[in-house]
């Protein structure tokens, strides 16, 4: 490659070729001097504006001396005592400077736009990368595999601080400390002598891991950019734990229908036997031949079967509305006869523990709702209630009205469920095991309940102290009567 004296050299010899061809066009043409500067100006002015300054000078020196020698009076003769020469000279000069300037800096505009284009391209090409990856490999490694391979640098390294891991990708890789430091630190550093950049990867102002760039080709990337790549990857990350979490969801879907199809099937199991246990006991009784003793022993088999076979059905019809879509039917109900129904229906399961019933003053306010499903909430609650209270202990069943809600509270003694607890008792299946008392159950009462009530519209939650129990609250909309 030529030195740049050399080129320099070169174009001087070329300029003073062309005026001198301008020179003796115009000459032989017998050209004013008016025309014979025109001539001059343009050569001038395409130097100026694609060689420079340095290169222009030189032209139009050359061309106001021909001008002055070849064109003004006295013709022949290089004499600037004519203050028109100066004038020409000051001219030339001065479309020189500014045409040179003005080249240069489109010249610079040009080369930043295109250094930015470029920059843009290899961030749309890590976008695009980013949105094809595989979302069953670790996509740490992918990420920063396809900052090397699009930024050319030496190496990268990723640390995602919600699962504690480092990935790292080229032939110079920094150490994991140091990377996994760039996090706590909040790092944020550019050394662009070496090319490296260093960024605490941050989405919505909370940082969620640390990257490392070394040996970034100089006109690769300037700060703006390294921050616009240090966002993506944090957006590749997030879209990855998003993955993730729609992908868990969905297997505890499943998961939540196969128990309830279980459930189903063994409800529906039972059912027959039931049914022919029951109609053989009845038909023992029946036939009036049995001793005291005996009789006494088919009426219980009679009556448990009875209980064993309600007790199916509820199982059945709540793992029914477990796995379906809940479809409330709404109409008025009057809040005294509603508790007193639920009394009756559920009475037989208090095992010995007295239920007290509180009503306060509701005025005209009336319950808005489904009376099946709400009815199946209370029993739910009366039920666990009288599970897990201490023997003998009353059960205390309490209605309020706010001005918007008619609040449904019922309280147990004995019984206690840790503040940690008590928004996990809700979820399906899960059965505490803090409580000191085993009993049996399908750990999916308490989230039917929740999920009638919120289908109502309310709200459900547990309040306790060690000492005095616990209460588990819920909340219907009211109409006011004649509104």
């Amino acid at each position: 490659m030529p030195s740049r004296w050399t080129l320099r050299s070169v174009r001087v010899l070329v300029l003073a070729t062309v005026i001198a061809g301008i020179t003796v066009v115009a000459y032989e043409s017998h050209a004013k001097s008016f025309v014979a500067g025109f001539l001059y100006l343009l050569p001038v002015l395409w130097i100026a504006f694609h060689w420079g300054w340095f290169e222009a000078t030189v032209a139009s020196v050359l061309a106001v001396g021909c001008l002055d020698y070849f064109f003004t009076e006295p013709l022949l003769q290089l004499y600037m005592a004519d203050s028109q020469d100066w004038v020409a000279l000051a001219g030339f000069e001065s479309v020189v400077l500014v045409v040179s300037r003005l080249s240069h800096r489109l010249r610079e505009h040009a080369a930043t736009n295109t250094l930015q284009r470029d920059r843009l391209g290899r961030l749309y090409e890590l976008s695009k990368g980013i949105l094809a990856l595989n979302r069953r490999e670790e996509v740490g490694h992918q990420v920063v595999a396809l900052i090397v391979d699009i930024f050319h640098v030496k190496g990268v390294a990723l640390w995602e601080a919600r699962e504690a891991r480092f990935s790292a990708f080229g032939a110079l890789q920094p150490e994991v400390d140091e990377v996994r430091s760039i996090y706590f630190e909040d790092a944020f550093e550019d050394d662009f002598l070496h090319g490296s950049f260093k960024r605490t990867l941050h989405l919505a102002s909370r940082p969620i891991g640390a990257l490392s760039i070394v040996g970034m080709p100089s006109d690769s990337m300037d700060s703006r950019s390294v921050d616009a790549l240090a966002l993506l990857c944090a957006l590749a990350l997030e879209r990855a734990q998003a993955f993730l979490s729609e992908s868990e969801a969905e297997a505890e879907k499943r998961s939540e229908q196969l128990r309830s199809s279980v459930l189903d099937g063994l409800a529906h199991a039972f059912k027959t036997p039931l049914a022919t246990i029951q109609t053989a006991s009845s038909g023992i009784l029946a036939m009036d031949r049995l001793s005291r003793p005996q009789i006494e022993l088919a009426n219980i088999m009679n009556q448990e079967a009875i209980q064993l076979a309600a007790l199916t059905n509820k199982v059945l019809r709540t793992a029914r509305l477990d796995g379906s879509e809940m479809k409330v039917a709404y109409r008025e109900l009057m809040p005294i006869s509603f508790i007193e129904g639920c009394k009756r229906k559920c009475e037989r399961d208090f095992a010995g523990h007295p239920l007290t019933i509180a009503i306060e003053e509701l005025g005209d306010r009336q319950l808005w709702a489904d009376e099946e499903l709400l009815g199946m909430a209370l029993a739910e609650l009366l039920d666990n209630a009288s599970k897990y209270a201490e023997p003998e202990t009353p059960i205390y069943l309490k209605i309020a009205a706010t001005d918007t809600e008619l609040v449904i509270s019922v309280r147990n003694e004995g019984s206690y469920i840790a503040p940690s607890e008590r928004e996990r008792v809700f979820d399906r299946f899960y059965r505490s095991p803090s409580s000191k008392y085993k009993v049996p159950g399908t750990g999916i009462g308490l989230s039917v309940a929740k999920r009638i009530v919120e289908a109502h519209h309310g709200r459900i939650w547990i309040e306790g102290e060690l000492d005095t129990g616990t209460t588990v609250f819920l909340t219907v909309p009211h109409l006011t009567r004649g509104a």
